[in-house]
């Protein structure tokens, strides 16, 4: 399931003013409507996620530079923030290791925003680049994604309770869906097994608001029974529209 925007996209200058007040910065703008605010060079817009179940925590460069300023542990999330566009030398390793987990050349197109998701592999790491396209945001709906990282919990599809059709279908591990637009409010989501039908986790009530831009991460592992390692959903916030 793949879904492509059909509305004015957001806006490069407006979308570094809502990820910064998101990352916690606040940014001073002129009120005079005079004086012309200097034009921003050019950028894309990425966010990490750390979904690596047996990863150390890490440090992530991009073409040498550090982008983490503390150790980046599994399940947290550096928010958006302004690259170089073009050809991205991606490199993962671990914290205050010189020798590297994974490299990976992805590519930045200017005025895009992205979001990368570290990965379990058999015999690794991946890091997996999606371009992130939603509708622009109102407060008459939440619009939600879905991102599969459990490595042995097979292809499952997520449904909210008290619904008879799947919000996605068929997702493996790896694959990320498009962003779906759903009702503001109170909801119940529902991970099965696409296989067997099985319940394979439940969220507890998640009160989702308008003008917001969400992914819900399934991460972990069906075979662990308790622990950090454990399958579990994970909500983040990609965007609010203020």
């Amino acid at each position: 399931m793949r879904f492509i925007s059909k509305s004015k996209p957001t806006t490069r200058r407006g979308f570094l003013a809502a990820t910064a007040l998101l990352a916690g910065t606040l940014l001073f703008t002129s009120c005079l409507n005079d004086i012309e605010s200097p034009e921003l060079p050019p950028a894309a817009y990425v966010s990490i996620f750390q979904g690596a179940t047996d990863a150390p925590a890490m440090d992530i460069f991009a073409n040498q530079n550090r982008v983490n300023q503390q150790p980046v542990q599994y399940t947290q999330v550096l928010p958006y923030s302004a690259y170089y566009p073009g050809r991205r030398d991606f490199r993962f390793s671990a914290f205050n290791s010189a020798t590297s987990l994974l490299e990976k050349d992805l590519v930045l197109e200017a005025d895009s925003v992205y979001s990368i998701f570290v990965a379990p592999e058999a015999t690794g790491i991946d890091a997996i680049l999606v371009k992130d396209i939603w509708e622009e945001p109102t407060a008459e709906k939440a619009q939600l994604r879905f991102v599969h990282l459990s490595p042995d919990a097979g292809k499952v599809y997520l449904q909210a309770v008290g619904t008879s059709t799947p919000l996605v279908t068929e997702s493996s591990v790896k694959s990320v869906s498009g962003f779906e637009e759903l009702t503001p409010g109170n909801i119940i989501l529902t991970v099965k097994s696409s296989t067997t039908d099985e319940v394979l986790i439940q969220t507890g009530t998640l009160a989702l608001k308008g003008n917001r831009v969400y992914t819900l991460v399934l991460r972990g592992l069906k075979a662990e029974a308790s622990g950090e390692k454990k399958l579990d959903v994970q909500l983040i916030t990609n965007f609010v529209n203020y």
